[in-house]
């Protein structure tokens, strides 16, 4: 069983993970527990920061924990349940939460949620299709005259102001 180390609020901890339960310890003793987690989301992930949040849920407690981002890797490797990784905006968990508990979602709705922003990603880029060639040589055309016009009028300007200063 790894332990992994990080944060909680203002305290850290370390965590222990068995099944789908998780054990946060702080100075030998139990700091606090959830039980039947439903998934996991990883939150803050970014080249440019160092740690990110794993937000571990079942159903009615959430528990953010902040951790060093390459310990990411090391957590999916231990669960059995699922897992997400989203961008660097956190999500807003407690309007979500809130519309949860209105719509009564179970595992299943939260499921859909987060794996229908995974698959719209991907089916939009899937459904990109080439305009035909007509169209997109059109298109480059037109891009490729609007950068001859930005090229020639810079060199312009240049000569302007050269010779702007030559004559003063």
């Amino acid at each position: 069983m790894s332990k992994i180390s990080g944060r909680i609020g203002k305290h850290n901890v370390v965590s222990s993970f068995e099944g789908k339960q998780i054990t946060f310890s702080r100075n030998e003793k139990i700091h606090t527990q959830i039980e039947n987690i439903w998934f996991v989301y990883f939150q803050r992930v970014s080249k440019s920061l160092k740690s990110c949040d794993a937000v571990f849920f079942n159903g009615t407690r959430m528990v953010e924990f902040v951790i060093a981002q390459n310990d990411i890797e090391k957590i999916i490797d231990m669960i059995p349940y699922p897992n997400y990784i989203g961008g660097i905006d956190p999500l807003p968990w407690k309007q979500i939460i809130k519309n949860a508990e209105k719509h009564k979602w179970d595992i299943e709705d939260w499921k859909h949620v987060f794996e229908e922003d995974e698959s719209e990603d991907e089916e939009s880029e899937a459904e990109w299709v080439p305009g035909s060639e007509d169209e997109s040589s059109s298109e480059d055309e037109s891009e490729d005259e609007s950068e001859d016009e930005s090229e020639d009028d810079e060199p312009k300007r240049k000569r302007q102001k050269l010779t702007s200063t030559e004559g003063h």
